[in-house]
């Protein structure tokens, strides 16, 4: 049974001026250490990362709560597993909500071009 989707569509020029103002300490907010090994492994890493933020953040639609207070956006990893397909890996807040209520699928798509980033994100029970 499907308990929630949400999708969500990232610039990824946004992305990369927040990057490129700051000391890394926001790609270290948003992302985890496996997910910036990761994009910055290919070729276009911004649109990597927007792709990520963009399903981070379709993940918070689908969960039917967006981001609150106490979630982080590292808490929701944003992985491949070995056939390449996105998977999420849930830590703290997230993971404790997630479990409450019974999420036990996450489906991810994500996509981007040159200047768009978009992801959909789906939870099953």
């Amino acid at each position: 049974m499907i308990i929630g989707m949400g999708s969500d569509i990232f610039e990824v020029s946004r992305l990369a001026g927040e990057f490129n103002a700051d000391d890394e300490t926001i790609k270290h907010e948003l992302f985890t250490e496996t997910e910036i090994r990761y994009c910055e492994n290919m070729h276009y890493p911004e649109r990597h990362f927007a792709a990520r933020f963009a399903a981070k953040e379709a993940f918070f639609k689908a969960l039917g709560t967006g981001k609150l207070a106490g979630m982080r956006w590292r808490d929701v990893e944003i992985a491949n597993d070995d056939s390449g397909a996105p998977l999420a890996n849930l830590y703290g807040a997230v993971k404790e909500i997630a479990s409450l209520k019974q999420a036990s699928r996450i489906f991810i798509s994500m996509s981007h071009t040159r200047q768009i980033a978009s992801a959909t994100v789906i939870i099953e029970k």
